[in-house]
């Protein structure tokens, strides 16, 4: 049995990062031109390096046509915006639940 290869790709800005899978090396590119125009730093990723060092990051297999119909990066970048102003806003107040 041979094995397909798999198109992989880490995006991340500001410290916060997700794994995309594309169905093909034309899609992957696209997400990365998209991604780098959107201030994203990407790293492309083989399935050996996924498990260890990225298997805790948000994953969307963008092989699935229903994934591909809704993603979108605009909204992962805006998720991420609110989080960090969250955090943000949030900062010092740890102490406020510790007895």
């Amino acid at each position: 049995m041979t094995q397909r290869q798999r198109f992989l790709i880490f995006v991340e800005k500001d410290g916060s990062g997700i794994v995309l899978e594309a169905k093909n090396i034309f899609d992957l590119q696209n997400l990365k031109q998209e991604a780098v125009s959107k201030g994203m730093a990407c790293q492309p990723l083989t399935i050996e390096s996924f498990y260890p060092d990225y298997r805790g990051y948000r994953y969307f297999d963008l092989r699935s046509a229903i994934t591909r119909e809704t993603f979108n990066l605009d909204y992962i970048l805006e998720s991420w915006e609110a989080d960090k102003r969250h955090r943000e806003d949030h900062e010092g107040t740890e102490e406020w639940f510790i007895h």
